[in-house]
């Protein structure tokens, strides 16, 4: 009996921690592979997908006009993408507004690069969201060359830092 017990308790904890660890797969965090993302630009409906930007570091920030953090955030990124070097990091703006008229004045407001600017339609939000499970508001992450995420919300100086290295 005392064995039977020691079987389905040990069975337990392996189902448990099998459960924790799948999620985990799916969520997008440090350490993990970023899941596959196709965006088209908002400018000139050209497509980006991640797994083309392999070998270089990718830095995805997400960003909504309502959401001030985030802006900042686009603005700062990029401003610091005019002095950085294109061959090493690109750079994917990705807004999560539902009015492709808010995002267009948006970036004609703030001055952004429109070459770098993504909008996801409201089809597309909930598939980015599922991808990406931000835990928090918007958030931004850092691929390594190989396209595993190696920063969460980086500030510049830690993206500069990594693509130097």
């Amino acid at each position: 009996m005392k064995k039977t017990m020691m079987i389905i308790a040990l069975f337990v904890v392996l189902m448990i921690s099998m459960a924790s660890r799948s999620d985990r797969d799916y969520q997008a965090a440090k350490g993990f592979s970023a899941p596959e993302l196709e965006l088209v630009g908002g400018s000139d409906s050209s497509k980006v997908e991640l797994s083309d930007l392999k070998g270089r570091y990718v830095l995805i920030n997400f960003w909504a006009a309502s959401d001030a953090e985030s802006r900042i955030a686009a603005h700062g990124f990029d401003r610091m993408m005019e002095k950085a070097d294109k061959e090493r990091l690109c750079l994917l703006q990705v807004n999560m507004d539902r009015s492709m008229r808010l995002f267009r004045e948006i970036v004609r407001r703030d001055r952004l690069n429109e070459a770098q600017q993504f909008s996801v339609t409201a089809e597309d939000a909930s598939a980015v969201k599922n991808a990406f499970h931000p835990n928090e508001g918007l958030q931004s992450y850092l691929l390594d060359p190989d396209g595993e995420i190696i920063a969460v919300n980086p500030s510049i100086e830690t993206v500069a830092r990594a693509i130097a290295s």
